[in-house]
């Protein structure tokens, strides 16, 4: 059995997942290192972004071939584990602008919240440009999509909470809709696990 290993934060991949085989030790913050050493080095990002879309094009002529438990396998430890990496520093980066000590704490707040919101942009393009062809990865990839789409309109109604308190209530709802979105991915994340031979790790 592969297993996957899901690290805890608030986040919509499996709550800012990396999914790995048995054999293979990791942690979140490796991977949070790892991606905070490539944003410093920009020569290095642009060859990276260049062999990705090398990458990509030999992917698209490949996953024609794949059967469904392959590309299962391309796309949980490939595709998406480059994500949850990138989400996973968008969420780092909040929480860690929280902590921090500020003149003015509601301005360096919304500066925090607006990075991770366009950081969540990000995301969603990155996601979106991933190529699937079985049924239910196209049915997976979208409701990844619905997740980072309200996960932002989350973000969004935090910071306008800065300034208008009365945006609580919808503030609160939006949360919920959130929670059932992501309950909704990683259920059917777990049945596709499970079908294709991993076993489902928190």
């Amino acid at each position: 059995m592969k297993r996957l290993v899901v690290f805890g934060l608030i986040a919509f991949l499996l709550s800012g997942c990396s999914l790995m085989k048995v054999g293979k030790v990791s942690s979140s913050n490796e991977g949070a290192e790892d991606a905070e050493v490539t944003a410093t080095d920009e020569k290095e990002k642009d060859e990276d972004q260049k062999t990705e879309a090398n990458a990509a094009a030999d992917d698209s002529s490949k996953k024609g071939s794949m059967t469904p438990a392959e590309e299962f396998t391309s796309f949980i430890e490939g595709d998406m584990s480059d994500i949850s990496v990138m989400e996973y520093n968008v969420q780092v980066n909040l929480s860690q602008a929280q902590r921090e000590p500020a003149e003015d704490k509601d301005q360096a707040m919304k500066d925090a919240l607006e990075r991770a919101i366009a950081g969540y942009e990000q995301l969603s393009m990155k996601m979106e440009a991933i190529e699937v062809e079985s049924d239910e990865l196209v049915k997976l990839k979208q409701e990844a999509l619905e997740g980072f789409r309200i996960y932002q309109e989350y973000l969004i109604l935090n910071r306008e909470l800065i300034d208008d308190p009365s945006k609580d209530e919808e503030m609160i709802a939006k949360n919920l809709e959130y929670q059932r979105a992501k309950g909704t991915y990683q259920s059917h994340l777990e049945d596709l696990a499970d079908k294709y031979g991993y076993s489902f790790e928190q």
